[in-house]
């Protein structure tokens, strides 16, 4: 019967040491790409949040009919909304809507063609574009101060009602 030897081996101070950096540099690399993987995922979650938000206010306003107040005065004047983080509307009064939980703020600015309502708009919305060229800004987190904030902007075209 043939007997197996014991094959220890001993490492040098060098291998060790090199072996320790190697371990050494892997997790801090890991860390390190664990928290911006981390901060990729949040930014991403926000911007997905700001247009979902602004999507929603764009087809509401497009479900209104002609005779809704928002249509019936101008020019177009949209009051800034405030949201919370399950885009819940919070009104438009800031102190309330921050009490309330409110983290996004979206603003609308109207570009309008002319009409009876308004003959003389300035400025109007590109030559064959539409009727109403709509810029949406929504900022998070709104309770912060704005050099803090991320500020997420967003544009359609909508037509006045008929």
């Amino acid at each position: 019967m043939m007997r197996l030897r014991d094959q220890r081996r001993s490492f040098s101070l060098t291998e060790v040491v090199l072996a320790l950096g190697i371990a050494s540099i892997s997790v801090l690399a890991t860390i390190g790409l664990l928290a911006v993987a981390n901060d990729t995922n949040k930014k991403a979650r926000d911007e997905g949040s700001a247009a979902r938000l602004a999507s929603n206010e764009f087809e509401r306003l497009n479900s209104l009919g002609a005779s809704a107040t928002f249509w019936t005065t101008r020019p177009l004047v949209y009051a800034t909304r405030y949201y919370d983080s399950n885009l819940t509307d919070r009104g438009i009064d800031r102190s309330t809507a921050l009490a309330n939980g409110a983290v996004y703020e979206l603003q609308m600015k109207f570009i309008e063609a002319p009409s009876t309502g308004n003959p003389n708009p300035n400025p109007t919305p590109p030559f064959g574009s539409a009727d109403v060229v709509v810029n949406a800004e929504v900022r998070y987190p709104v309770q912060a101060v704005p050099n803090n904030q991320s500020v997420f902007r967003f544009t359609t075209l909508m037509n006045f009602p008929n």
